[in-house]
């Protein structure tokens, strides 16, 4: 039965890595085998203080329509069959394409989290992503995703691999506290492959980006409600 490989997190001088592995070693296991979960990237008190303010901003802010594509911060609420993936989704997605015109409280917060996220994900994968357009006509695209309780959800899909390579998904919510049950999960070896026991708050996912995945539902026999912040919550880093 295929399973996913846990990591330790640990902090050099500022910057995030794994202990007793060299990225370059890391970058060839997450590519060539299952997922990695990074444990204890961020502390629980750092990223429930964030997933408020970023609520908070969502709640301050007009939404914007299902499917918008626009280089601006925006939020909106994702639902029904993904016209590019054709996959059946439900969440909430805060996109932070312009993270110096935030407001003060939003914008220093998050930087805390996107800026050592930028480093670590550029160092293994060899890229150069910042938050501007770079010379290939790539930037990344900071965001939150809210599955709220009451079946948020994201089928089973994938990416192309380039330019991001790989992906991270660092969870923000607390499982038995913000949410009960769902979670990500990944096709291996022709079989679906849970991380809903290892992936907990703080804790951050590393898998090849071409691997299909999904979101199974977040509390699929709860009430929805669509302005709540309970659910579950990650960031995410795309690079596009």
């Amino acid at each position: 039965m295929a399973v996913l490989n846990e990591l330790e997190a640990v902090w050099r001088d500022g910057e995030l890595a794994a202990p007793g592995i060299e990225l370059s070693e890391l970058y060839q296991e997450v590519m060539q085998g299952p997922p990695i979960v990074l444990h204890n990237v961020f502390s629980r008190k750092k990223l429930e203080k964030l997933r408020s303010q970023v609520h908070r901003w969502g709640q301050e802010v007009a939404s914007k329509p299902p499917q918008t594509y626009i280089d601006e911060n925006f939020h909106s609420f994702e639902s029904g069959i993904s016209p590019r993936q054709k996959t059946p989704h439900m969440y909430h997605a805060y996109n932070f394409n312009q993270i110096t015109q935030l407001p003060a409280y939003l914008r220093d917060t998050l930087t805390q989290i996107s800026d050592p996220l930028r480093i670590f994900q550029n160092e293994l994968t060899g890229n150069k992503a910042g938050y501007e357009v770079n010379a290939q006509g790539f930037k990344l695209h900071p965001q939150f995703i809210q599955y709220p309780s009451g079946g948020g959800m994201l089928g089973k899909h994938t990416h192309p691999l380039e330019p991001q390579r790989i992906g991270l998904i660092l969870a923000c919510s607390k499982r038995g506290t913000d949410f009960t049950s769902g979670g990500t999960y990944f096709e291996l070896d022709g079989e679906s492959v849970s991380s809903d026991e290892i992936h907990d708050i703080g804790d951050m996912l590393l898998f090849r980006f071409d691997l299909p995945h999904g979101i199974s539902p977040i509390d699929e026999d709860a009430a929805l409600e669509d302005t709540s912040e309970r659910g579950r919550w990650t960031f995410v880093l795309p690079y596009h």
